[in-house]
């Protein structure tokens, strides 16, 4: 979500689905933009995000992260090739301007570098590695819940059965262990 949407999402009322794109740190910004924005406008603070992020768990290290670097970035670049989003374009539509700039980054840096790049925003890696990194992104951002997506690219789906399943056993026991007391950390 562009920080000219999340600012709109504030003043309408609305809560946030996050779908990381950029730096979990940048993200933390605009979401302290919209908790001060949405406060002003409603006079209260607004519902704790969601994060939603592309998910991959596995009991090796080394597997989790060779189907990270082959599903998530894969789906990555399939999204810069549905949206054309390496193209100018976008630079030319009314509201479309965060988008448009996308085109030079991914251009300047590359596709496969803003593939990985994409990967690294995600959660990935042993059911440890996992919980580890849900508190992460919990911890800059306040998200109060958590949607893994465990099934995206040409991904065979007995693959993402083993990955959901393993984080259902083994990451959501612990994820649901946090309080419902210890609201997730509004970050200013």
């Amino acid at each position: 979500m562009s920080p000219d949407s999340i600012l709109m999402m504030a003043e309408l009322g609305l809560g946030l689905l996050l779908v990381p794109h950029k730096p979990w740190d940048e993200v933390a910004v605009d979401i302290g933009n919209y908790r001060d924005l949405f406060n002003k406008v409603h006079g209260e603070n607004p519902p704790a995000p969601i994060a939603a992020c592309w998910t991959y768990c596995h009991e090796d290290e080394g597997v989790a992260k060779a189907a990270a670097e082959k599903y998530i970035t894969g789906y990555w670049q399939s999204v810069i090739d549905h949206y054309e989003m390496n193209k100018d374009y976008f630079k030319q539509k009314k509201g479309y301007e965060y988008y448009g700039n996308m085109s030079d980054v991914i251009n300047d840096v590359g596709r496969d570098a803003i593939a990985d790049m994409f990967m690294d925003l995600q959660v990935w890696g042993t059911p440890e590695q996992c919980y580890e990194k849900v508190l992460n992104i919990r911890n800059k951002v306040g998200n109060g819940g958590f949607n893994g997506v465990f099934t995206y690219a040409d991904m065979p789906f007995d693959v993402a059965e083993k990955s959901y399943h393993l984080f259902s056993k083994e990451v959501l026991p612990q994820l649901k262990k946090l309080s419902a007391q210890e609201d997730a950390k509004q970050v200013a």
